[in-house]
């Protein structure tokens, strides 16, 4: 039975007992409700009510029963939805081994606690085996000046563990959720679409190359100039553009597009070649176009473009076996699902079924 003070709408809060799958489906409606009371965007509130899907269902999974407290908060002229879940259950052990995105719930979403994280402005988890979990999740508005730093704080006391940003000492990439994928063409054994990821020092590239055609020939255009970038890219994306399109000279040629990411700048350059694409969603969704040519064969003098990359935004590029005619709206999980999910998802939902697709994924850390 779903518990719901009567005057909790009033005063900004809002309590729910979840015990059953029906208080489970209950709180993700209350969820819906209460932030588009916020303001708060669809893509945004959509977020949310996946986040309290998941963990409703982890409660009912691993302790049986517990609470979820919707609460409005406000600092300046923002407004953002708090959510805090409780449950008496058995605790996490192991909050390190939680908090990987190999770590999986069987019955829910499939999207771990990772994957609320990434949905989230911010993320705190305390747990104490034998005695409960709390995870505690905020979204702000997208209008009013969002506040600076961490409001969430982590409880201290005796095995309690709070959760926060990824481990230091890492490699830049290491710090990125990076994934790739490529599809031949249907009836094909293999690809004219190449995903080309390498790093260096502080610098990775990113490179995507569409051999012109499908099938064996297509194919070793791919491989051809994978050969070309292996550890001869340099840092200026129109460089890397132009050695490609001198290596393929005498081939059917190919489309591409490279992207050069700046981890300490936390910047990208990016230039492409024909029919490729860079979107960037995230604090402002954007779209990098590409200069018409083919490599191997005739190209205009290419343009570089810049982007800041800002915590949270997932970059992705992809060939023209993708439809290009699909937003935010239409795949929102995108914004908090792992790198590796998203890239698939992209090729299966949207990829044409009559030419090789690719798709690079790099979402930047929070």
């Amino acid at each position: 039975m779903t518990t719901q003070d009567p005057s909790a709408r009033n005063s900004g809060t809002i309590r729910i007992r979840v015990a059953s799958e029906s208080d489970a489906t209950r709180s993700v409606v209350e969820a819906t409700c209460f932030c588009k009371e916020a303001s708060l965007s669809e893509v945004d509130t959509q977020a949310v009510a996946t986040a309290v899907s998941e963990l409703s269902r982890n409660i009912l999974k691993y302790a049986g029963q517990g609470e979820i407290f919707f609460q409005r908060r406000v600092e300046g002229n923002c407004t953002g939805v708090l959510v805090t879940v409780r449950d008496r259950g058995p605790g996490i052990a192991n909050i390190d081994d939680a908090m990987s995105d190999h770590y999986s719930s069987s019955g829910t979403l499939g999207l771990g606690l990772p994957g609320v994280k990434r949905m989230m402005d911010e993320f705190a988890i305390q747990s104490e085996p034998g005695k409960g979990t709390q995870v505690s999740i905020l979204k702000w508005s997208d209008t009013g000046t969002r506040p600076r730093g961490k409001t969430l704080a982590g409880s201290s006391g005796k095995n309690t563990h709070a959760r926060e940003a990824p481990a230091s000492g890492k490699t830049p990439l290491e710090n990125y959720d990076c994934a790739t994928f490529v599809r031949p063409c249907p009836g094909e054994r293999v690809s004219g679409d190449l995903a080309f990821v390498e790093q260096r020092d502080h610098l990775t590239i990113l490179a995507l190359v569409d051999a012109l055609g499908h099938g064996p020939e297509a194919n070793k255009v791919a491989e051809r100039a994978g050969r070309i970038l292996q550890g001869k890219w340099s840092a200026d994306a129109g460089t890397c553009i132009r050695a490609l399109h001198e290596g393929l000279r005498g081939s059917l040629g190919a489309v591409a597009g490279i992207a050069i990411v700046d981890h300490a700048a936390k910047s990208l350059r990016y230039v492409g070649v024909g029919n490729t694409a860079l979107r960037i969603f995230g604090s402002r969704d954007s779209r990098l176009p590409s200069t018409a040519g083919t490599l191997g064969g005739q190209i205009r003098s290419p343009n570089e473009h810049r982007r800041a990359i800002a915590p949270g935004d997932v970059i992705v590029m992809y060939t023209d076996g993708v439809k290009d005619r699909f937003e935010l709206t239409d795949y929102p999980q995108m914004r908090y699902q792992s790198a590796a999910t998203v890239a698939r998802a992209i090729v299966d939902r949207f990829g044409k079924n009559h030419d090789d697709a690719g798709c690079i994924v790099l979402r930047s850390p929070q």
